[in-house]
């Protein structure tokens, strides 16, 4: 297993977001943190910290002590928690104080001060990692978790934070290292009377295990939509207020609405919850004959966008009769999963909807105002059904999001069917061993079993400090 440097230090940062609000929390982890956090603690009830038991609860004040003075520098609670039984598996202290960053940032240099060093990205849950309290699922769950967006990808990373995935890599595992075993002894004797047992046996457990990994890999798309979210698009000619739906959907003022057209002259993409679902908004700039190189371009993102959104938002405007331009979009996506949004219908009305809705080919529609607020309900409703009816959205279950680990899976599965093909061919046993061992190497770098340094420096650099 790869090797942190460092691994002794006693390190400290700050855990809570910078900002004003009740509580900062300085956390402390390593062989020192106690006697660290010892030597500036004055307890109220005048005990030692370092006599204390594990998982208790102390009131008192950190102190900044010369030889002469000891200056107060907060009120604090300091929670103490003893190795092993703590998130890093060392001894770590939590220092609650104020939240005030003048207070945070002088208990972290008194700290530092004191003997402890600054952590790096993540390195708290790095050393669980390392130190056997997690695996690298789980690590990669705790950042998921701190990333979430909806309630429905919390409940899947809370899945993969109890060691759900984890567990099914391990049962695969065992048995593709049960056909490994297997294929050794044919290797070592060939003459044996149960080789050709053995070798049904092995065939029997590859089987297995490239079920259980197809199994796995038929729900990352259903995981990435909810990890990424699902891509709506807003599209239309100019004027018919995608800006102003978008707004509406994220409920502030995040594109600029004006009666100019081509005000939005690029794409603007933003996330939303939509019924505990993650969306991908995608407000594009209106279809229109390109005045300039640059209206040109974010016509062809438009279409770009288009082509690779999961939901098409067509929106029409109620007070024009269908156009030219409109019916253009319609043909462009006509072949996919799109959703016909009557704007303006706080205006008097001048679209032929029966036109319209032979033109639409049994495609619904959604009445709304976007000036007048109505029919968002509605519209979000429709959304929901047709995403839903399309995806299925479930949160119940294992799910694979991180496409680290899919690809990891991709490649396991590539080796079992060659794995497959070589004793259908009766290749000398060798070779089968051989790409049984680079599958369960492949389901290691899940895991981090096997896991290259740089990899695994850059998974927990994308963690903030103090978690």
């Amino acid at each position: 297993m790869y090797q942190f440097k460092n691994l002794d230090d006693t390190i400290v940062a700050i855990a809570t977001p910078v900002g004003v609000g009740g509580i900062g929390v300085i956390r402390l982890s390593g062989k020192k943190a106690i006697a660290i956090t010892g030597k500036m603690f004055q307890s109220a009830s005048s005990k030692k910290l370092s006599d204390q038991k594990s998982h208790t609860l102390h009131y008192g004040w950190i102190v900044r002590k010369d030889q002469e003075t000891a200056e107060s520098i907060d009120e604090v609670m300091v929670a103490l928690m003893r190795a092993p039984a703590s998130y890093t598996k060392e001894d770590v202290v939590e220092i609650s104080s104020h939240s005030s960053a003048v207070a945070l940032k002088n208990i972290l240099s008194l700290a530092v001060h004191l003997g402890a060093r600054l952590a790096e990205p993540g390195e708290f849950t790095k050393r669980a990692f390392l130190n056997g309290r997690i695996d690298l699922t789980q690590a990669e769950a705790v950042l998921d978790i701190i990333h979430s967006k909806t309630d429905a990808f919390l409940k899947v990373s809370t899945h993969q934070l109890k060691g759900e995935l984890a567990q099914e890599l391990e049962v695969i595992r065992e048995e593709l290292m049960s056909a490994y075993v297997e294929m050794e002894a044919i290797i070592n004797f060939p003459e044996d009377d149960t080789a050709a047992k053995n070798r049904q046996k092995v065939v029997s457990l590859i089987r297995s295990a490239q079920k259980r990994i197809d199994q796995l890999l038929a729900t990352s798309e259903h995981g990435r939509l909810l990890k990424e979210g699902i891509k709506i698009v807003l599209c239309g000619k100019v004027n018919v207020g995608k800006s102003s739906l978008l707004n509406l959907f994220l409920k502030q003022p995040r594109a600029i609405v004006s009666e100019i057209a081509g005000t939005t002259r690029d794409t603007i993409e933003e996330a939303a919850s939509i019924g505990g679902i993650a969306f991908q908004l995608i407000d594009t700039a209106g279809m229109l004959t390109p005045r300039d190189l640059v209206e040109e371009e974010a016509i062809r993102r438009s279409r770009l966008f288009m082509e690779a959104a999961d939901l098409v938002l067509l929106v029409l405007d109620n007070s024009q009769a269908l156009t030219k331009e409109d019916e253009d979009i319609l043909n462009t996506i006509k072949d996919k999963n799109f959703l016909a949004v009557i704007n303006k219908c706080d205006l008097a009305s001048r679209l032929n909807e029966q036109d319209l809705k032979q033109k639409l080919n049994g495609h619904k529609t959604v009445k709304v105002s976007a000036l007048a607020k109505t029919g968002m309900k509605q519209l979000e409703d429709a959304v929901l059904e047709i995403v839903g009816q399309a995806k299925n959205i479930d949160t119940q279950g294992l799910f694979v999001s991180n496409l680290r680990h899919v690809r990891a899976l991709e490649e396991a599965r590539g080796f079992l069917k060659e794995c497959a093909k070589l004793i259908k061919d009766d290749v000398s046993p060798e070779f089968v061993s051989e790409n049984i061992k680079q599958a369960v190497n492949h389901l290691d770098n899940i895991t981090g079993r096997n896991i290259d340094a740089d990899l695994l420096d850059q998974i927990f650099s994308q963690f903030c400090i103090g978690k």
